[in-house]
C-alpha cells in the first residue's frame, strides 16, 4: 500500500509537480510567512488543483469545515460549466478555491445570526492539504458569517497557534543562540477509541439509532472481567474491516500509528501520528468518518458514544500535545538533564500554571454531556483536572519549590533476555490522571471519543500563550547575563509551583482519599458537564481570549448558549426515545412474559412463578407511570423560555428521571425469557462480531 500513500491528497509533492515553479514558492512563502496569495497565484494553484482532480476522478469540489455543532459539513458544487456558446467546459477558479458561500441560517450560531440571516463564507486553509475522496475533492475551509463573527472552530484553532507561536518562539530564541526559529508548532497525536457492533442488532435499537447508546439494557453476564479482549486476537471480521480502513488512510496521506483491542467488549482504537494541530483534527475527523463508513461495508456500525453500554469501558479520545520549534526542538523534552535545560523548566512550567488557571475550561473544552457518562469510571480520568510528572519529574520540580539541591538518581536500565540493557522511561504512564507527561509530551486524557479536540486544543494553545507571555515579561531584560537568567528562571520555576502545584498529583485519581485531598487544595470537582458551564458563566476570558482577538464577547457568549442547546438536546432527545421504547419495545415485552406465565398459572397454583409475575406486573405498571411523568417533564421543560432554566431543569429532573427509570426497566429484563424480549441485550451485542 506504500506506492499509494497520499494518492488522493493535493500534498506539497503534487504541488511540485503540478504547478509552476515560481507559483509554488509564492505559495510555500505565504505558508510560511502567513501572506495574502495574490489572485494570480490563487488562479494558478486553483487550476492545478482542479487538473489534477479530474485526472483522478472528481467531479465536484467543496468546501470542508468544523461548524460550532463539531462535526464536518460541505456542499457538492460541480467543476461542469458552460461556455457562450452552450457547450460543457470544467471551470474551477482561485475565486471558487479561496472563498465558498454555503448558507449559514441552519447551523449552531448561539443567537449570532438571525435565521433570516442565510449568507456565511467558507475561506480556504493553505496549510491543510485538499484530498478527493469518491468523486469530490475536498477543501478544508474556514467558516465566518456575513458579519465576520467565527461560526466554526478551525478559525480560532489556527489563530490560537498563531498565538502560542509569537509568545514561546521570544523565549526559545533567549535561551537557544544556536538555531534561530521562526515559528512554533503544536503538534498533536489522538488516540481514537470506538466500539463496532453488529449492523442487525444495532438496527433493532432506537437508542442506539438515535443517540448512540443504550439507555436501557441489563448487565450480560460477561463482560470485560477477564480482560481477555485487550490487545487479544482481532475479530476476522474487523481485521478485514481495519484493512480497509488504512487502504482509505494511506490513500490520503494519513498514517495510521496503531490500531488494537481495547478493554471492553467489541471496543476498538486507532491512533494517527502526530501533526500540526490543524491537521491533527483534519485527520481524527477524516479517520472518525472513514470508520463509520467502513463499518457499514461490512454490515457493522461504529459507535463514537463515550458510553454506549453500562457496566464496561467507555471511549475516550486521548489528546497527545507537544510543542516544536520549526527546526524540530520538543520544548517538552527533558534531556539529560532536565534541571538546567531552561526550556523545557520554561514550558512545563507553564503548562503547570495554564492547566491550574483554566481546569474549568479545560473540562468543559475536553468533555461534552456525553462524556459524564465516562468521565470518573475505571477507564477514563476523574473530573478533577490534575497533572501527573512521573517521580522523578516531580522531585525536580518540587526541588526547585522548596529550594533544596536537586540530585538526579542514576538512571536505571531494564536488562532483557539476549538483549541490551534498555533505558528507563523518564515517567510511568498514569493512567488515571487528566494530564500526563509521557516522555516528551503531556496526555490529556479526559477528551471524549464523540468530540472534536479543536476546543480543547484552542483553550492549551491560549492558556499557555497567556503564561509564557507573563514570564518573557520578567525575563526580557535578563537575555545577555546568562547568571541573572538562569537565577529569574529558577525563581518563577518556584513561583508557579507555589501558586500553582497544587493542581500536580503523582497517585491514584479515582482514589476517594484524592478527592478529600483535591478538595483541601482548592481544586474544583465539576462532576457534569453542566457543572463546569455554571462555573463558566461569569468567567473573565480577557488574558486566554479577547487580547489575542480568538474569540469576540459576542463569540464567546454564543458558544456558552450552543453548549446550554447541547445539554438540552441531549437529554431531552434520550427522553423522547425511552418514551417511544417504553412504549414499543419495554412493556410489551413484560405483558408477553405475563402473558405466558398467566397461561401456566391458569392450570397449576404455583407460588414461584405467580411472585415473578407480580413482580413483572409491578415493573410494567411502573414503567406506564414513569412514561407518564417523562412526557409532562418534557412538556414544563418546553415551555422554559430562558435557556440557562430550561438546561439546569432538564439536567436536575429529565436527566435523573432516566436513570432512575433505566433501574426498573433493566430489573424486568432480567425476568423476561429470550423468546419475549424485543430488544437484543448486552450478551447479544458483546457476541456479535465473533
Amino acid at each position: 500500500m506504500i506506492e499509494n500513500f497520499g494518492i488522493n491528497s493535493f500534498n506539497k509533492k503534487k504541488m511540485k509537480e503540478y504547478l509552476p515553479y515560481p507559483i509554488y514558492l509564492k505559495w510555500k512563502d505565504a505558508l510560511r510567512d502567513e501572506k495574502n496569495l495574490d489572485r494570480e497565484t490563487a488562479d494558478a494553484i486553483a487550476h492545478a488543483m482542479k487538473d489534477w482532480a479530474l485526472k483522478n476522478g472528481a467531479t465536484h469540489f467543496a468546501h470542508w469545515f468544523l461548524p460550532l455543532s463539531g462535526h464536518t459539513a460541505k456542499k457538492h458544487e460541480s467543476f461542469i460549466s458552460r461556455t457562450s456558446d452552450n457547450e460543457p467546459i470544467n471551470r474551477f477558479s482561485g475565486k471558487e478555491l479561496i472563498k465558498g458561500e454555503p448558507d449559514a441560517s441552519s447551523f449552531p450560531s448561539g443567537g449570532m445570526r438571525s435565521t433570516f440571516e442565510a449568507r456565511g463564507y467558507t475561506y480556504w486553509d493553505l496549510t491543510a492539504n485538499s484530498f478527493i475522496i469518491g468523486d469530490v475533492l475536498y477543501i478544508p475551509t474556514i467558516f465566518m458569517s456575513y458579519n465576520g463573527e467565527k461560526l466554526d472552530k478551525r478559525g480560532p484553532l489556527i489563530d490560537s497557534t498563531k498565538a502560542l507561536s509569537e509568545e514561546g518562539i521570544k523565549i526559545v530564541n533567549m535561551l537557544n543562540k544556536e538555531t534561530h526559529a521562526y515559528r512554533m508548532r503544536v503538534k498533536v497525536g489522538l488516540e481514537q477509541e470506538f466500539f463496532l457492533i453488529d449492523k442487525e442488532i444495532y438496527n433493532k435499537r432506537s437508542d442506539l439509532k438515535n443517540i448512540g447508546r443504550t439507555i436501557v439494557g441489563a448487565s450480560s453476564p460477561k463482560g470485560q472481567e477477564l480482560s481477555d479482549h485487550y490487545f487479544g486476537q482481532i475479530p476476522r471480521r474487523v481485521d478485514d474491516f481495519y484493512t480497509d480502513v488504512n487502504k482509505k488512510l494511506y490513500a490520503l496521506g494519513i498514517y495510521s500509528e496503531a490500531e488494537h483491542n481495547e478493554v471492553a467488549p467489541n471496543q476498538f482504537e486507532m491512533a494517527i501520528l502526530f501533526e500540526n494541530v490543524n491537521v491533527a483534527i483534519d485527520d481524527n475527523q477524516l479517520l472518525m468518518n472513514i470508520l463509520k463508513e467502513t463499518a457499514l461495508e461490512h454490515d457493522m456500525v461504529c459507535l463514537f458514544h463515550e458510553k454506549p453500554f453500562n457496566g464496561v469501558n467507555g471511549s475516550g479520545k486521548h489528546n497527545n500535545y507537544s510543542i516544536t520549534t520549526n527546526y524540530g526542538l520538543n520544548v517538552f523534552d527533558p534531556g539529560d538533564d532536565p534541571y538546567h535545560n531552561n526550556i523545557f523548566l520554561i514550558f512545563t512550567a507553564a503548562l503547570i500554571e495554564a492547566v491550574d488557571k483554566y481546569q474549568t475550561l479545560i473540562r468543559l473544552h475536553a468533555s461534552s454531556t456525553s462524556n459524564d457518562f465516562r468521565l470518573g469510571a475505571d477507564e477514563a480520568p476523574p473530573a478533577i483536572v490534575s497533572v501527573f510528572l512521573g517521580s522523578d519529574l516531580e522531585k525536580l520540580f518540587n526541588s526547585i519549590r522548596d529550594g533544596v539541591e536537586y540530585k538526579e538518581e542514576n538512571k536505571r536500565v531494564f536488562e532483557g533476555y539476549n538483549l541490551l540493557n534498555v533505558p528507563k522511561d523518564s515517567s510511568d504512564r498514569n493512567r488515571t490522571a487528566a494530564v500526563a507527561f509521557t516522555g516528551n509530551k503531556f496526555e490529556f486524557r479526559m477528551l471524549g471519543s464523540s468530540k472534536t479536540g479543536s476546543d480543547l486544543n484552542i483553550t492549551l494553545n491560549c492558556a499557555i500563550a497567556d503564561s509564557l507571555s507573563r514570564i518573557y515579561e520578567e525575563i526580557r531584560d535578563l537575555e545577555n547575563d546568562e547568571n541573572k537568567l538562569r537565577e529569574k528562571i529558577i525563581e518563577i520555576v518556584k513561583d508557579i509551583m507555589n501558586n500553582h502545584g497544587r493542581v500536580i498529583c503523582d497517585g491514584d485519581n479515582y482514589s476517594d482519599e484524592w478527592k478529600v485531598e483535591a478538595e483541601k487544595r482548592g481544586l474544583p470537582n465539576h462532576k457534569t458537564y453542566f457543572d463546569a458551564l455554571k462555573a463558566l458563566k461569569d468567567f473573565d476570558y480577557s488574558d486566554i481570549f479577547l487580547k489575542r482577538n480568538i474569540y469576540t464577547e459576542k463569540e464567546l457568549k454564543a458558544s456558552y448558549d450552543v453548549y446550554l442547546e447541547e445539554v438540552v438536546i441531549y437529554h431531552t432527545l434520550e427522553a423522547k426515545t425511552l418514551v417511544d421504547m417504553i412504549e414499543k419495545d419495554i412493556t410489551p415485552a413484560g405483558i408477553k412474559e405475563m402473558r405466558d406465565l398467566s397461561k401456566v398459572l391458569s392450570f397449576k397454583n404455583n407460588k414461584a412463578l405467580s411472585t415473578k409475575y407480580d413482580r413483572i406486573e409491578n415493573r410494567v405498571e411502573k414503567l406506564m407511570a414513569e412514561e407518564e411523568n417523562l412526557k409532562t417533564l418534557l412538556s414544563h421543560a418546553s415551555e422554559i423560555k430562558e435557556l440557562q432554566k430550561r438546561a439546569e431543569y432538564v439536567e436536575k429532573n429529565i436527566k435523573t428521571k432516566l436513570l432512575e427509570i433505566r433501574k426498573v426497566a433493566d430489573d424486568m429484563e432480567t425476568m423476561i425469557s429470550r423468546d419475549n424480549l424485543n430488544l437484543p441485550t448486552y450478551e447479544d451485542i458483546f457476541n456479535s462480531l465473533n
